[in-house]
């Protein structure tokens, strides 16, 4: 099970609606997903501070109000009147109680997750930051090995086909020329959202991460294509952000340009503008 459909059917599984063989295959890739396992926690610890305390309360009380005195005005026409309006009343403060908690439900599992509200792709002054925020987050996790590797000690070839039998999109890499360039390992991984080809790389001795982003859901970003290299310093580490060939790149070192090694020769000259980059001090 890949990361895209564990998280489609994580919601099934909280709720213990998912086929048992389903809900086995998922708890397998949890198991194996630092990504995926860390979403199912902070799930589940939502559910435990809101959703549980929320029980209780059935519905606000002013929306109580303003419901029993409705029961109350209708009018005792049939002998029975007085039952059908304990048993609305029960049915009406119930279905309201399960409407409030589920738009704070919504909501906050919206929030915390990224899917609700603005999302943060969609506000182009941020965007560029928020990728380089997150690409420096991943790579501090592939960098002291807390993400696990899907392959390793492989060519970089042999780790473009691996990738293109798995993702949609397409995934180019050079081979690498020189002692000073190795490629570790690589994984299929997310940016927030954004399913990714995820690349850790040894350069001069240094971390270099290199995440394939599919170009159309790059283009969503807003971001344009003038300065084509767009560069951000984000906690030290400098980021470099472009698209190229039907796929973007975010690249992540502490080297800045020499870490463009990656994925371009050393006699290609790269146009990066001194102008382009942005100090995030966030």
């Amino acid at each position: 099970m890949v990361c895209k459909v564990a998280r489609s059917k994580l919601f099934q599984y909280m709720d213990g609606e998912l086929p048992e063989e389903q809900a086995f295959a998922l708890e397998s890739h949890l198991a194996a997903c630092p990504d995926c396992r860390r979403l199912a926690e902070l799930e589940r610890s939502f559910r435990e501070r809101y959703v549980e305390p929320l029980r209780p309360a059935p519905a606000p009380q002013r929306v109580r109000a303003q419901v029993t005195r409705f029961l109350d005005a209708l009018p005792d026409r049939q002998p029975a009147a007085q039952h059908l309006r304990t048993f609305l009343r029960a049915r009406l403060l119930a279905g309201l109680a399960l409407f409030v908690l589920g738009s704070l439900l919504g909501v906050g599992l919206g929030r915390l997750l990224g899917h609700g509200g603005e999302r943060p792709w969609n506000r182009p002054e941020t965007s560029l930051v928020r990728l380089a925020a997150v690409s420096v987050e991943q790579h501090q996790k592939l960098a002291r090995g807390i993400l696990p590797y899907d392959i390793q000690h492989v060519a970089p070839k042999a780790a473009e086909q691996w990738f293109k039998g798995r993702l949609n999109f397409n995934v180019s890499l050079p081979e690498l020329t020189g002692d000073d360039l190795v490629l570790l390992g690589g994984r299929i991984s997310n940016l927030e959202d954004l399913e990714v080809a995820a690349l850790h790389y040894r350069v001069e001795g240094k971390d270099v991460s290199l995440f394939i982003i599919p170009v159309e859901k790059y283009r969503t970003l807003g971001l344009g294509d003038s300065p084509k290299f767009k560069m951000v310093t984000r906690q030290g580490y400098d980021v470099v952000v472009w698209a190229s060939h039907g796929a973007a790149y975010s690249l992540v070192s502490e080297i800045g340009g020499r870490s463009c090694l990656v994925c371009h020769s050393r006699e290609e000259k790269l146009d990066l503008p001194p102008g382009s980059r942005v100090h995030d001090k966030l």
